[in-house]
């Protein structure tokens, strides 16, 4: 069975992950940091473009998610015909967040601005999780809910085409949710860029 490896970008469902914790039943998360320093936007805004994990595609981004969907299917003979009797989809994940040197250092503002922005991360995340999860379910009950099949040969590959097809599914659902944040945050700015110039006049 195919084990995709992909990883998201971080562009709010909060879980607050530890060193290691399980977020479903099925899916494994272990967590890693990255360190930033700076007592400035622009200077914290730097170490995170030179420190934060790499992404295909995008670069350096401020927190992401390695998954993995792990497929465990057994079969059995029954009357003749081969079916699934068990299906399983593990989820492992590794997701890097961003922590700050010193935050006790930084002035007031920066430092509330930093934790908004780690809660933010944790929370994104945390979002693209739970999509993977909610995919392992719907896969192990499109796989189970399969008719038997003459033999364990073409059973698997019923299976393969299940299992490729939602995790294509899955692939973009993930892709949409960071497009849609970057939208929003995009919006978000827009509109507090607009409120601060009315304010000036």
């Amino acid at each position: 069975m195919l084990k995709p490896l992909f990883k998201f970008s971080i562009l709010g469902t909060v879980i607050l992950l530890a060193a290691c914790t399980s977020v479903g039943e099925r899916t494994l998360v272990s967590v890693g940091y990255y360190t930033v320093s700076g007592e400035t936007f622009s200077e914290v805004d730097k170490q995170i473009k030179i420190h934060g994990p790499e992404v295909t595609g995008v670069g350096k981004a401020l927190a992401s998610t390695d998954l993995r969907m792990l497929p465990s299917i057994k079969y059995e003979l029954a009357n003749g015909k081969c079916r699934v009797s068990n299906a399983r989809i593990n989820v492992k994940a590794r997701v890097t967040l961003p922590r700050h040197s010193n935050v006790n250092k930084l002035k007031a503002e920066l430092a509330q601005a930093w934790t908004s922005l780690e809660e933010y991360a944790r929370v994104h995340e945390a979002v693209h999780l739970a999509i993977a999860d909610r995919y392992a379910i719907n896969m192990e009950n499109a796989i189970s809910a399969l008719p038997a099949s003459e033999n364990c040969v073409t059973m698997r590959e019923d299976v393969q085409m299940v299992f490729s097809k939602l995790f294509d599914e899955h692939h973009k659902e993930q892709l949409q949710f960071d497009a849609d944040e970057k939208n929003r945050i995009r919006g978000l700015v827009k509109r507090r860029q607009a409120s601060i110039t009315r304010t000036e006049k």
